[in-house]
């Protein structure tokens, strides 16, 4: 990996951190560490957050006593993360490495994380199934996986719902790529069952089938979310959705915690 060559993630990191401090980013974080918490072995643990970016997944686990190393391509990235640790004085319970997914398992050793996030890459990297190997390959045996992907079988009803494009949701049912605005570029469309099928491949066997967001993209006034009170009762709402069938299938984002065998 040449570290002097700007990535998307370094020419975007601006508007990723818009986006998460609205209330559909904040959202996605507030669910997802709801979802894990449930899993988590008595800590203190040691984690390691796969593409962890400018740290917010890291920044919540290490509040809660955990140390987090992040690895990430984009050092723009990791250097937020470092300062937002430093704001959030858990610097010294928080790591970041500058790292490629390919040089994981020999940078860092075989099951050397008790828990093994990987949060929103899945859809960028070349080989899905290959990632989730080096995944399984990095955490302890009585470990935690966790992963997070856009759910592409929400698309076509998103797309529907929001923009009545019924033709682009037509062609998303059966298309193999995804377009992410934030970043702008196309993406691997990533859906639930193929990840759990990965998964158990690499040896895991998964825990738990959780959505992200179940129906705040369905409301199409986003303006109206930005109301503290109408926000907190969807927050309560979307808790309530995250592990209830059906709403975990059609979730915008679909959240699997997996376990070695």
């Amino acid at each position: 990996m040449d570290d002097s060559s700007e990535t998307v993630f370094d020419a975007r990191l601006e508007t990723f951190r818009h986006w998460q401090t609205t209330p559909w980013g904040r959202l996605r974080y507030t669910i997802a560490a709801a979802n894990l918490a449930a899993w988590l072995p008595a800590g203190p643990l040691t984690v390691l957050d796969v593409g962890g970016g400018n740290g917010l997944d890291a920044i919540d686990l290490a509040a809660h006593g955990h140390h987090v190393t992040i690895a990430d391509i984009s050092e723009p990235a990791l250097a937020a993360a470092r300062a937002l640790a430093d704001q959030e004085t858990v610097a010294d319970r928080i790591s970041t490495r500058l790292v490629d997914v390919d040089d994981l398992v020999r940078d860092f050793g075989p099951r050397s994380f008790d828990v093994v996030l990987c949060h929103n890459l899945l859809q960028y990297v070349p080989d899905a199934r290959d990632l989730l190997r080096t995944l399984a390959t990095l955490v302890s045996g009585a470990g935690v996986v966790s992963v997070i992907a856009p759910n592409a079988d929400a698309d076509p009803l998103l797309t529907a719902v929001r923009t009545s494009d019924l033709d682009e949701a037509i062609r998303q049912l059966d298309s193999s790529l995804r377009h992410t605005v934030t970043y702008d570029t196309d993406t691997r469309a990533c859906y639930a069952d193929d990840v759990a099928q990965g998964l158990t491949d690499a040896g895991l066997r998964v825990l738990a089938h959780r959505g992200i967001r179940s129906v705040c993209d369905l409301i199409v006034d986003d303006e109206r979310k930005t109301d503290p009170h109408f926000f907190a009762r969807l927050e309560q709402l979307e808790l309530a959705m995250s592990s209830r069938a059906p709403y975990i299938y059609t979730a915008r984002f679909f959240h699997l915690i997996a376990t070695p065998n």
